[in-house]
């Protein structure tokens, strides 16, 4: 790693190269080093044995006084901590160096200073059956059947050419674009993406556990279409993109296109 330096304000960067996980040098000569950091990230990886990695991970975050939340299950990682910067440092680079994320799965550390009053009082790591609840009856496990990842340029560009097509043409190839925002309620209330011929579907979720039911009473919403979805971390899509292609298997044509 390059020794932690003031980070951007905010950071929060993509990381390719596993020896770097995160930039930190600022390119505002006033801006002061943050005492402290909030981290949230999401791992897709296979965990062999998440009881042992829940111990582990525990250890290291105890020991380095972070406090959060971290869920641990055999389909990855999913965490949102806090704590100094440089304890914030030491856990990416344990994370990255012991799990190794190959590049097309490169982990997205987000990266932001908080004050010693927004630190999280106390640590829950837990063992799970998903990296976020979805199915507790038949967990979804993001390792397979996961939509196709869409950079931010591509959603932009995929919204544009939307947007200029003729809607009294005959359908042709590539179907019509559907946006799916799988986010709860409040906070699509909050902020959501609109353009120009696309629908934006908004299902009125209390909280994420609910969208299997709304897609089961919907489906013939999305018929016919590709499912542009987006969320805040890009975990939520994760889960959901593998919902909708299995929706679509068993003949429910729900189908997905990625997001983030």
């Amino acid at each position: 790693l390059t020794p932690l330096g003031p980070p951007r304000w905010p950071t929060s960067t993509r990381s390719t190269n596993s020896s770097a996980p995160f930039t930190t040098e600022s390119t505002e000569p006033h801006v002061s080093p943050a005492e402290f950091l909030s981290v949230t990230y999401y791992h897709v990886a296979a965990i062999l044995d998440p009881a042992d990695e829940a111990s582990r991970q525990r250890r290291l975050c105890d020991s380095l006084c972070l406090g959060g939340r971290l869920r641990v299950c055999a389909h990855g990682l999913n965490g949102a901590l806090t704590g100094g910067a440089e304890a914030v440092r030491q856990y990416i680079e344990w994370v990255e160096e012991r799990h190794e994320p190959r590049p097309q799965r490169a982990i997205d550390w987000k990266l932001a200073p908080v004050s010693g009053s927004e630190l999280f009082v106390g640590l829950s790591v837990r063992e799970t059956a998903e990296l976020v609840t979805l199915s507790p009856g038949s967990p979804i496990s993001p390792l397979e059947h996961t939509a196709p990842h869409v950079s931010p340029a591509d959603f932009h560009r995929l919204l544009e050419e939307e947007a200029v097509r003729d809607p009294s043409a005959p359908a042709g190839n590539p179907p019509p674009l559907v946006l799916l925002d799988v986010r709860n309620g409040y906070e699509s209330a909050i902020g959501r993406f609109e353009a120009p011929n696309v629908a934006t579907l908004r299902p009125p979720l209390r909280q994420f556990s609910e969208l299997p039911r709304w897609l089961e009473a919907n489906v013939h919403v999305l018929r016919g279409r590709r499912v542009l979805m987006y969320c805040t971390g890009g975990v939520r899509c994760e889960a959901a993109s593998v919902l909708l292609r299995q929706m679509r298997a068993r003949g429910g044509e729900g189908g997905g296109e990625g997001g983030g």
